[in-house]
C-alpha cells in the first residue's frame, strides 16, 4: 500500500512539472526543432514531438511513439503514455508502466508532424 502512495505521489509531481513543458532537439542537419511537448528522434534522425503536455519516446525498433501525457517503456519495450494531458508515467519494479489516469499505448499518430 505504501509503495502505491509513493508511485502516485511521484506521478503527481512529474505531471505538475511537465504540464507546459516544451522540448527542443537538434536534427541531423544541425537545425534545432522545438515542439510543444517532448521531442525525440527516430532511427533515421527525423524529429517527432508530442502535443503540449505530451510525451515522446523511441521504441525498441527506433520508431518514435507519442502520447497526450508523459510516456514510459515497459519490460517488453512497449511505450505506454498517460491518457491525461500532462499526466505522468513511470515503470515500476516489475517492469509495468503505471500512469496518472489510464495508460494508453504510444502511437506515431499522436506525434506532431507524423505522416
Amino acid at each position: 500500500m505504501r509503495s502505491g502512495i509513493v508511485v502516485i505521489g511521484f506521478l503527481a509531481l512529474a505531471a505538475a512539472g511537465r504540464v507546459n513543458a516544451a522540448d527542443c532537439i537538434k536534427n541531423p542537419d544541425g537545425d534545432v526543432v522545438c515542439g510543444k511537448g517532448a521531442c525525440e528522434t527516430d532511427q533515421y534522425g527525423k524529429v517527432f514531438c508530442a502535443s503540449e503536455g505530451g510525451g515522446a519516446m523511441r521504441d525498441q525498433y527506433g520508431d518514435v511513439k507519442c502520447g497526450v501525457g508523459s510516456c514510459a517503456k515497459d519490460n517488453l519495450g512497449e511505450i505506454w503514455c498517460s491518457a491525461k494531458p500532462g499526466g505522468g508515467a513511470a515503470t515500476n519494479s516489475n517492469g509495468k508502466v503505471k500512469c496518472l489516469g489510464p495508460c494508453r499505448r504510444g502511437t506515431r499518430q499522436l506525434c506532431d508532424g507524423a505522416p
